[in-house]
């Protein structure tokens, strides 16, 4: 209401209110970036429970099985893309993860394993179960080449979690739960169990992969919105400061400057004749606390 209750003479209001404007702008900025924050959770959200499908046949529970694993795992190269040598322990895997559910395969995962221990020896945990929660931000579906399993379809996901913070991992898997969107930008949680395979190479960075199962964590997993740039927020702070400075400037400049009285153009001076004075200006008069002494000594014709 700062606006239309304004004094006509007070040239500094419309500054301010413009500055409490902006300043409500930020506050709001800052509580709605602080309300999407994933690190205000106080508790991370339940597992949502989807039905899953479980084929029968061996896992690594079995010791002819695992003994095959052990060759094939020789193969695989850390630091490095996949390479078709590497592709049979990678259904074998895949094949593992889907003789159990995610329940059953969690009893008996690890849990907690530090990122850097993956990386620096991925040897002393490829073919474990590993358990962990991700915060997903790129799921993709690919045309599933030939394979034993005779699969149609695979599912790759990237995300990072509470304590690989921004380095990812990527995690396969065959059945995509209901409700996890597939895009290259989305955000949400998911819980993963499943079996490490190898280090790839991502950037400077290696990013460990795993083969197993999904499960779509609650609520469910929504296409990521886009953030505001924080540099927005100091704009508006420092357009704030800016707009009170300049009103507290012209609050002083106004007080300290000299009053101006305006008359009509119709007001006839009655001390300066029109004859006398052509050039003299008259619409503007300057206010003096003292008297001019007028000289009256002029010869009068």
């Amino acid at each position: 209401m700062c606006l239309f209750n304004r004094r006509p003479d007070d040239r500094s209001v419309w500054p301010t209110c413009l500055a409490r404007m902006l300043f409500a702008v930020a506050v709001i900025w800052m509580l709605l970036n602080l309300k999407d924050d994933p690190a205000t959770a106080a508790e991370p959200p339940p597992i949502a429970e989807h039905p899953e499908i479980v084929i029968a046949g061996p896992n690594d529970l079995d010791d002819e099985e695992a003994a095959r694993s052990t060759e094939l795992l020789g193969l695989v190269t850390d630091g490095a893309p996949l390479k078709p040598r590497e592709m049979p322990a990678y259904w074998q895997l895949l094949q593992w993860s889907q003789t159990a559910s995610t329940a059953e395969l969690d009893q008996r995962a690890l849990h907690d394993v530090p990122f850097t221990q993956l990386c620096e020896q991925p040897a002393k945990y490829r073919g474990k179960l590993i358990s962990m929660r991700l915060h997903v931000q790129r799921v993709l579906k690919y045309d599933a080449p030939s394979n034993p399993l005779e699969l149609q379809d695979v599912y790759e996901a990237w995300g990072g979690t509470d304590e690989s913070r921004s380095f990812p991992y990527v995690v396969v898997f065959s059945q995509c739960p209901d409700g996890l969107p597939i895009g290259t930008d989305i955000r949400g949680e998911v819980n993963f169990v499943g079996y490490f395979l190898k280090v790839m190479k991502n950037n400077a960075h290696g990013a460990p992969l795993l083969v197993g199962r999904v499960q779509l964590a609650s609520p469910p997993i929504v296409p990521k919105k886009a953030s505001l740039d924080p540099s927005v927020f100091w704009w508006i702070l420092g357009g704030t400061g800016a707009v009170a400075g300049f009103s507290v400037w012209r609050a002083v400049r106004s007080k300290s400057a000299p009053k101006a009285v305006s008359l009509p153009d119709d007001v006839i001076s009655l001390g300066v004749p029109d004859s006398s004075r052509g050039t003299a200006n008259v619409n503007a008069i300057q206010v003096s606390s003292e008297f001019e002494q007028v000289d009256t000594t002029e010869t009068r014709d």
